[in-house]
């Protein structure tokens, strides 16, 4: 596989998600991660109409909102709003082509989980992600995923696989790098399903950020009828 020419400036890496709200688990995984490969922002992008999932049960601006509260006192954190101001659905092929115009020669890294990445063949132009951006497929413990891809996966995974962190600094974009994390046992579901069943403050403060809570509250987010997606 070529390589384009190296870049001196510093990565970009990039969290996609509906953030329904936004928890401790998306936190921890861009902060650790971030930590781990020395990658100096991470920006969380919220999206404005997800391709592959039932619509957010929060608004776009509320989604935001609390993105931008659970971030504020995160080092190396920020929230990016750039698929909210498209009307296109959130194809993460034109995220990364705005993100490239904007930064044409910095390394762009895309941190995907490893279950969203073993379908990424079903996403919109989905060959060209890897001229816009690296991938860092973050991995359970244990999992061979080698074993569990598809053969056009296969092919692509061990056409890009690198085992060299340094990689993603080096160039701008095309390789696929594994990153094993550890699994976080929070899902927004089950935040919005505790919240809908009228749970008190104090069965929620391990799973989200305080301001966070605060917000959901005052705006009494996510009361009603459980969802379970």
């Amino acid at each position: 596989m070529p390589l384009n020419a190296a870049s001196s400036a510093n990565p970009l890496a990039l969290l996609g998600g509906t953030f329904d709200p936004v928890h401790f688990g998306h936190l921890r995984i861009a902060s650790e991660t971030g930590a781990a490969l020395k990658l100096p922002e991470v920006r969380l992008i919220p999206s404005k109409t997800p391709v592959h999932r039932a619509r957010p049960g929060a608004s776009e601006s509320q989604r935001l909102a609390m993105l931008r509260l659970a971030v504020a006192d995160v080092p190396g954190l920020a929230a990016d709003d750039r698929e909210l101001k498209r009307e296109t659905p959130s194809y993460t092929v034109l995220t990364l082509e705005s993100l490239r115009a904007e930064f044409p020669q910095r390394p762009l890294i895309w941190l995907i989980g490893i279950d969203a990445f073993m379908h990424i063949n079903h996403w919109y132009e989905w060959p060209r992600l890897f001229e816009l951006a690296h991938f860092v497929v973050l991995n359970r413990p244990g999992f061979a995923v080698s074993q569990a891809l598809s053969p056009v996966l296969s092919e692509v995974w061990q056409g890009r696989l690198t085992r060299s962190a340094e990689a993603l600094v080096e160039t701008t974009h095309g390789s696929i790098y594994l990153h094993t994390v550890t699994p976080q046992a929070i899902s927004a579901t089950e935040i919005r399903n505790t919240i809908a069943a009228g749970a008190a403050d104090s069965a929620l403060e391990s799973l989200l950020p305080a301001p966070v809570l605060a917000y959901i509250r005052a705006h009494q987010l996510y009361i009603g009828e459980p969802r379970t997606t």
